[in-house]
């Protein structure tokens, strides 16, 4: 499991170093990562709070998710096959 305050931490202080331009590019394709790596909703939300940056990725991640399972809930609770 991964301890969320380190990688807060270490965000933080990577981000430093990426231009202000490519910040958004950088924390969705974290948030890409981190959606593979077994984090829950709850703990993605959660860091998801750290910046503007995260918090529109994890926004973007959650949202995707729930259309997702909102498509596979439609598919298998077909009635009319």
């Amino acid at each position: 499991m991964i301890d969320l305050d380190l990688l807060i931490e270490v965000y933080l202080t990577m981000k430093e170093y990426v231009p202000s331009k490519d910040r958004q590019a950088a924390s969705d394709q974290l948030m890409g990562c981190l959606s593979d790596s077994g984090l829950t909703v709850h703990d993605l939300k959660q860091f998801g709070g750290t910046d503007a940056f995260l918090s529109r990725s994890v926004k973007e991640y959650v949202d995707l998710g729930d259309d997702e399972a909102e498509l596979d809930d439609d598919y298998y609770n077909n009635d009319d096959e």
